[in-house]
């Protein structure tokens, strides 16, 4: 009997997120599979019922949500013999965009059954695991405001995507070993921020290293943005290791979810420490 949980975050998306038992138990024979699906009140709580899960030594955990609830669970997964899922139902889904996961109950069944993974590699920023991406600056700004914003989807975050753009904030992020100052830095282990939007289209999820890409300014971020979307051009440099600095008051953000870690930032990979199912 192989024990499986989905860990549901119901307020994931623009609408409610639920799941029901009779579709499941339609795709996953009952003599095979112990179903369960457990439904967190809040990110602690999330975290509670995902080390409830590790005690009872469930099989598998389904993460049903966005990249945040992702990363809330597979966190306490790294280096575990419980393999993950992912039925992407949250605002951007870049990790699951990047894996071509879709929101496919029937397509996560097969996955289950077939037992199809693959193992990726993790970022950690100052002892945090990261699994899509870690940003300073301009994309967690954008973050930060569509955090507290009550609407959710993509005409939401395209509106505090253009709200952060002409804002007049100063370019404050030093990488070590680089001259000048940063208006923003994206570190990645993924191709997809979300919405299938790239700023490291080169990423690959298994293969030691992050693919880290910053701008000057505004005007050096819309240029190569505009490269990116248009001429396919990559601009993102692979690394290992990276150290960051900046002021307090520099936005940061992890996984789509505002971060709220203290400068300087040390970025590392940890190679093939999860296993995802495809």
């Amino acid at each position: 009997m192989i024990n499986v949980v989905f860990l549901v975050n119901p307020i994931s998306g623009k609408s409610g997120n639920r799941l029901e038992y009779k579709e499941l138990t339609s795709y996953l024979n009952e003599h095979s599979f112990h179903l369960d699906i457990l439904y967190s009140s809040s990110k602690k709580n999330l975290e509670k019922l995902t080390l409830l899960c590790i005690k009872k030594n469930i099989d598998i955990i389904i993460a049903v949500g966005g990249d945040g609830t992702v990363n809330t669970i597979a966190k306490y997964l790294v280096n575990s013999k419980i393999k993950l899922g992912i039925l992407p139902r949250g605002s951007g889904n870049g990790l699951a965009g990047h894996l071509g996961i879709v929101d496919s109950v029937l397509e996560m069944c097969r996955s289950i059954i077939e037992s199809r993974t693959v193992k990726i590699d993790c970022g950690v920023v100052n002892n945090q695991f990261f699994f899509s991406n870690f940003a300073l600056g301009y994309p967690a700004e954008v973050i930060h405001r569509y955090d507290k914003d009550l609407k959710r989807g993509f005409v939401t975050y395209l509106k505090h995507g253009l709200k952060t753009f002409f804002a007049n904030r100063k370019n404050q992020i030093k990488i070590e070993g680089h001259s000048g100052l940063k208006y923003c830095v994206l570190v990645s282990n993924t191709k997809f921020l979300g919405y299938k939007v790239s700023l490291t289209p080169g990423a690959q999820i298994n293969n030691g290293y992050l693919d880290m890409v910053d701008a000057t300014s505004r005007k050096d971020l819309t240029f190569k943005m505009s490269k990116i979307l248009l001429f396919k051009k990559n601009y993102a440099k692979s690394i290992k290791e990276l150290n960051l600095n900046c002021s307090k008051e520099c936005p940061a953000q992890l996984d789509g979810e505002p971060a709220h870690l203290k400068p300087p930032y040390n970025i590392i990979v940890k190679q093939n420490c999860l296993e995802i199912l495809i």
